[in-house]
C-alpha cells in the first residue's frame, strides 16, 4: 500500500469515553467551557466560573450536543481509516465518463493507448485517466505540484485520493443534467413575477435538471468539461482578504480562468501541516487523520463547486448565473451541493484552520443568508411558503471514509443519488432570524412561516437523537 497516496492510519480503534450521560449533573463542578466539551446539561449559572472559551463557534451541535456524545457516536474519530486504491472505477457508471476521455485522447494523439487491466475485480482504468485533466498536475501553478507529463511530484501523489474523488463527483451520472441544464441556456425560462426584473436592474432566468440524457447529451456536457481543462489554472492563496472565510474563489472570462483554493487544505493534505491545530484539548482528542479525511472530503468538494463556477465563466462570461428552479439564491456550485448532497456540507466551526471536530450538514440556503453580502444573487421565498426553522445534523465519519472505498461506489451504481445523503440521525432544530430581503416580494412568502415544516423529535434543548 502506498501510503503517499492513501494517507492511511491504521492506529488501533480504541478511545476513552468520554460521554457523561450516566453522570450526576448537580455533583458536576466544570467551568462553562468543559461541560460544553462534554454536551452536559447543567445550570450553567452554578458551573465554576473559568475562562470561557468559544470553541465551538457558537455552533450548536457542539455546543449543545458536545464532543464527548459526538465522538461516541462515531463523528469525531474513527480509526482505523482505510481508503482503496482505486475506489470509484469498479461499475460502468463512472467508467463511461473515464473511457470517453481516454479514447478522446488517444484520438488527439496525447495518450498512446488506453489501458484496461484487471486488478481483481476493480482498476479496470490506468491512473492517469482516473483524474479529470481539469485536475491534472499541468493546471497547477505551485512549484511542487505543477509538472508536465505523467510523472507526479511527492506533493501531488499526496493530492490524488482527493483528485480521484473530485473526478467521480464531477462526472456523476447523477448531475450530468445538472451541468446539461445550466450550459443549455436556449432552455432557460425568464423569471417575471412580483416586479423583479426591477428591483434587481436586470432579467433573471431559471433552469431545471435534465433526465434521461442520451448518450450524446452525456458526452456534449463531457466535451464542455473536457474544453475547460484547456482554460483553468489552480492557485493556493492564502485565506485573507476576498479569500476571508473561502474555501475556493473562481475569476476570470472566457478563455482565461483562475480558481483560487485555501492553501492551507492543501497544505493539510500534502505537506503534513497538522489540521487539529487550531483544535482545544479535550479527551480522547481530536485525531490527526480523521481530521485529514474531512478535509480530504471537503477539498474534493469544493474543487467540483468551482468547476460549476468556472464552466459558466469560461462559456457566458459576463453574463450572471441563472436560478436553478425556484431556489432564492443563484450560485450554481451551492445548488449542485444540496441537489447531491440533499444539503450543505461544511465545517461548523468556519473560525478554525482544518477540521479538528466534525462535519455537519443543513439545508442550503438557510434562512438567515445576509442580505448585505449578495443582493443581486436574491431572488425569493419559495412561492409556496418558508420557514424560519432550520436543522443541522453531524455527518458520520464513516460516510465521509465510505467515499474513498469500492463498496460505496457500487451501492452508487446500484441505488442511484440517495447514496450521496447523509443519514440525519444526530442534529439540532434552530428558529432562525429571517427577515426579507431588499430583493424580496413579500406577496410570496407563505402563510405558515415560522414553524416547523414537520415534527422532528426535538427535545427542550432542540436535540434530535435518532441513534
Amino acid at each position: 500500500m502506498d501510503d503517499d497516496w492513501m494517507g492511511t492510519d491504521t492506529g488501533d480503534s480504541d478511545y476513552v469515553d468520554t460521554d457523561a450521560s450516566d453522570s450526576n449533573d448537580d455533583d458536576i463542578d466544570l467551568d462553562v467551557t468543559g461541560a460544553e466539551i462534554l454536551g452536559l446539561n447543567v445550570d450553567m449559572d452554578r458551573a465554576d466560573s473559568g475562562p470561557r472559551i468559544n470553541w465551538h463557534d457558537n455552533d450548536p451541535l457542539l455546543r449543545i450536543i458536545g464532543l464527548g456524545k459526538l465522538n461516541e457516536r462515531g463523528y469525531v474519530n474513527l480509526k482505523p481509516i482505510y481508503m482503496d486504491r482505486t475506489f470509484g472505477y469498479s461499475g460502468d457508471r463512472a467508467l463511461n465518463a473515464a473511457r470517453w476521455r481516454a479514447e478522446y485522447e488517444t484520438q488527439i494523439g496525447l495518450y498512446t493507448q488506453v489501458n484496461e487491466t484487471s486488478e481483481g475485480e476493480y482498476g479496470k482504468l490506468d491512473e492517469y485517466h482516473r483524474i479529470h485533466p481539469i485536475f491534472r498536475q499541468d493546471n497547477w501553478t505551485s512549484d511542487d505540484l505543477f509538472r508536465l507529463g505523467y510523472e507526479s511530484t511527492r506533493s501531488f501523489k499526496k493530492l490524488k485520493p482527493v483528485l480521484q474523488l473530485a473526478t467521480l463527483l464531477l462526472e456523476d451520472e447523477n448531475m450530468v443534467g445538472y451541468i446539461f441544464g445550466m450550459l443549455d441556456v436556449n432552455s432557460h425560462k425568464e423569471i417575471t413575477f412580483g416586479g423583479i426584473e426591477k428591483r434587481l436592474g436586470r432579467k433573471i432566468f431559471s433552469f431545471e435538471q435534465r433526465h434521461n440524457l442520451s448518450e450524446a447529451e452525456k458526452q456534449t456536457v463531457w466535451r464542455e468539461l473536457y474544453e475547460l481543462s484547456k482554460h483553468v489554472s489552480w492557485t493556493e492563496k492564502e485565506a485573507t482578504g476576498e479569500m476571508d472565510g473561502l474555501y475556493g474563489l473562481t475569476k476570470g472570462k472566457r478563455g482565461s480562468i483562475e480558481v483560487f483554493l485555501d492553501k492551507r487544505n492543501i497544505d493539510y493534505v500534502c505537506r503534513g501541516a497538522s489540521p487539529i491545530e487550531d483544535g482545544i484539548d479535550w479527551t480522547p482528542g481530536s485525531d490527526e487523520e480523521s481530521a485529514r479525511l474531512r478535509v480530504k472530503f471537503i477539498l474534493a468538494t469544493t474543487m467540483v463547486h468551482e468547476v460549476m463556477h468556472a464552466l459558466w465563466c469560461n462559456k457566458y462570461h459576463p453574463d450572471r448565473e441563472p436560478f436553478y428552479k425556484d431556489t432564492r439564491m443563484a450560485e450554481l456550485g451551492h445548488q449542485w451541493e444540496q441537489l447531491l448532497y440533499s444539503g450543505q456540507i461544511d465545517n461548523p466551526t468556519s473560525q478554525d484552520r482544518g477540521s479538528p471536530y466534525i462535519l455537519s450538514i443543513g439545508k442550503w440556503p438557510s434562512p438567515n443568508e445576509e442580505e448585505g453580502e449578495i443582493p443581486t444573487q436574491i431572488m425569493s421565498h419559495k412561492k409556496w411558503g418558508s420557514t424560519n426553522v432550520w436543522h443541522e445534523f453531524a455527518v458520520e465519519m464513516s460516510f465521509v471514509q465510505n467515499m474513498f472505498t469500492h463498496e460505496f461506489w457500487a451501492e452508487v451504481d446500484r441505488y442511484g443519488i440517495s447514496n450521496f445523503w447523509p443519514r440525519r440521525v444526530l442534529g439540532v432544530r434552530r428558529t432562525l432570524v429571517s427577515e426579507y430581503w431588499k430583493a424580496e416580494s413579500p406577496v410570496v412568502r407563505g402563510p405558515h412561516d415560522g414553524e416547523p415544516p414537520s415534527p422532528d423529535g426535538a427535545d427542550s434543548r432542540g436535540i434530535i437523537d435518532k441513534h
